[in-house]
């Protein structure tokens, strides 16, 4: 009898256990993982993918037509001389923001962690002819490469996006 309840519990355990592991088994659904640059990016689930990468760089955009046809997710590699260093590369950072829209204002800066590295990122808003926009832009300098990851939607929408974004970006190796 103690050998069947015990052959039951252990069955019960196992059971629970590949649940629980199918269960938290992926958080995106596509991932790219450069062999050029050497960097590993995980992309939310429901957000279609494009890999627009050429013998230059790595470009990947990303975007919900169906749900939110305005907003997108880029990340963008290129190389760099090996002795770059991040206070070098941020004023070309800071030069591509998208100044000339209406209303353009930045709304913070500061720094941002991924598995492997800390980089800096900034917040800003600007305002279309259909829409108030907001985004952040982030920056990690790696060995030999930078990564540029952009996200910008409808002010309305960037709330609910947001944190998608940031564990994108928390799970992202370089």
């Amino acid at each position: 009898m103690r050998s069947i309840l015990f052959r039951q519990f252990t069955v019960f355990l196992l059971t629970g256990s590949f649940l629980l592991l199918a269960g938290c088994g992926g958080w995106g659904d596509y991932e790219h993982k450069s062999d050029r640059f050497k960097f590993k990016v995980t992309f939310p689930e429901k957000w279609e993918v494009w890999d627009r990468s050429d013998d230059h760089s790595d470009h990947l955009v990303a975007t919900l037509p169906d749900i939110l046809p305005e907003g997108k997710i880029a990340v963008r590699v290129t190389p760099l001389a090996p002795d770059a260093t991040i206070n070098e590369i941020l004023p070309s950072f800071r030069g591509n923001l998208p100044t000339e829209m209406e209303e353009f204002e930045i709304m913070d800066e500061g720094t941002i962690s991924s598995k492997k590295g800390e980089g800096r990122s900034i917040t800003f808003t600007y305002l279309t002819e259909k829409h108030r926009m907001e985004g952040i832009r982030v920056l990690f300098i790696g060995h030999r490469f930078q990564v540029r990851v952009e996200m910008e939607m409808p002010k309305e929408n960037f709330a609910t996006y947001e944190p998608e974004f940031r564990k994108m970006i928390s799970l992202m190796e370089l």
